[in-house]
């Protein structure tokens, strides 16, 4: 008899809830509710692959925001512009902080 039970984490492809399947033979596999079907190893493959993709995400975004400065920092005041500027330097500190976690960030290995 087949046992189906929810697990504390999310699809890697569409952040769904994922259940694990134990079949009749002890076979495991993972599945959302969107229908995507992972092995134990498939799984943690695709949850590297996914941190992975979150993290450069994060990255862009910080870049973006201090690119986003330089082109609207005009329209205020001489003295916003240089708060401004220095928020975009905090943000260009993270996005290589980020950078840096990406360097070191590990993969399962089964």
């Amino acid at each position: 008899m087949e046992q189906t039970r929810l697990i504390e984490a999310t699809c890697p492809d569409c952040r769904g809830p994922m259940s694990e399947t134990i079949h009749e033979d002890g076979l495991r596999d993972y599945g959302c509710l969107v229908g995507h079907r992972f092995s134990a190893r498939a799984m943690l493959v695709a949850h590297c692959d996914a941190q992975e993709r979150a993290l450069w995400a994060g990255v862009v975004a910080l870049e973006e925001a201090a690119n986003l400065v330089s082109a609207v920092a005009p329209a205020f005041s001489p003295e916003v512009q240089q708060r401004l500027q220095a928020q975009v330097q905090k943000k260009l500190d993270q996005a290589q902080q980020v950078r840096r976690l990406l360097q070191d960030l590990e993969v399962f290995e089964t």
